[in-house]
């Protein structure tokens, strides 16, 4: 039986000072549902960067070459929360 593939669309709009504390806190429930067998493995944690104006971006970058279930999707601007978890 094929597992599901879960993706968590995050958000983020100048994340820098919460961003590696959140990437722990998902990444550890993200490894616990696999672990588990209740997700495939090819599941991931999408950070979607809303056109943040400090470092949040280059840290989803440092995050997604630590971690192969951490990507990031990059919006040339704000176009606030809702339209960045449809964006992810």
């Amino acid at each position: 039986m094929n597992k599901p593939v879960l993706t968590i669309v995050v958000p983020c709009f100048n994340e820098e000072e919460v961003l590696a504390e959140t990437s722990a806190q998902l990444s550890s429930v993200l490894l616990e549902l696999i672990e588990d067998s209740m997700i495939s493995i090819d599941s991931m944690i999408l950070f979607v960067d809303d056109g943040s104006r400090d470092r949040t971006w280059e840290l989803i970058e440092v995050e997604n070459e630590r971690n192969p279930n951490i990507r990031g999707l990059k919006l040339a601007r704000n176009v606030g929360h809702q339209n960045a978890l449809l964006a992810g």
